[in-house]
């Protein structure tokens, strides 16, 4: 018997969707600053800064509501990856590498999913703090720092692309291991 079962709060489903939008905006604005080519009067370096600051901003404030509401819902804990993980992550990798036949057993997510929304948290952090002191460039002022500000857009480079990279992974994994997933990150709900 088919039954459905609410997985995805609003919250998260607009956490979620808000950030998907301002991190495709800060992905592709951050990129096209960084090797711009000719688009014409369509896309600029101007447009690209105006909306690559707009984004960091928008998703600064996405990021820090959605730590209040985790932290305040507790829902943190089913997305937070814990040392115990390390165990169910071997035996995951081994069922994507069809070396099992089943997945460990687990939660609402999987070890690896909460390997990945951990780093997110954390490269999220780097990159916010990174991405000030660039801001901070453009009024003449760079925030003392005792790195270089070259060093500085070197690794908040690095961080976006580890964006670039586990986003792609998280989209496959979602589309290849559990579709009916997908539907809940729009309507909340699954069928069983």
């Amino acid at each position: 018997m088919e039954e459905k079962v609410y997985i995805q709060s609003l919250p998260n489903r607009l956490f979620h969707w808000s950030s998907f939008v301002m991190v495709t905006m800060l992905l592709i604005s951050g990129f096209y600053i960084s090797h711009p080519v000719n688009l014409g009067d369509a896309y600029d370096l101007d447009i690209a800064v105006f909306v690559q600051t707009a984004a960091a901003f928008l998703q600064s404030g996405i990021f820090f509501a959605w730590v209040y509401h985790h932290m305040v819902t507790g829902a943190y804990q089913d997305i937070r990856f814990r040392w115990r993980d390390a165990a169910d992550f071997r035996g995951l990798l081994k069922y994507y590498f069809f070396m099992e036949k089943k997945p460990p057993v687990h939660g609402k997510y999987n070890a690896g999913q909460r390997l990945v929304y951990t780093s997110w948290f954390f490269v999220f952090i780097f990159l916010f703090i990174t991405g000030l002191i660039l801001y901070s460039v453009n009024f003449g002022y760079v925030l003392r720092f005792p790195v270089a500000i070259q060093k500085v857009r070197f690794y908040h480079f690095l961080g976006a692309l580890w964006f670039l990279g586990t986003v792609p992974l998280h989209i496959y994994l979602v589309l290849t291991e559990d579709p009916a997933k997908l539907q809940a990150m729009f309507t909340g709900w699954v069928r069983r």
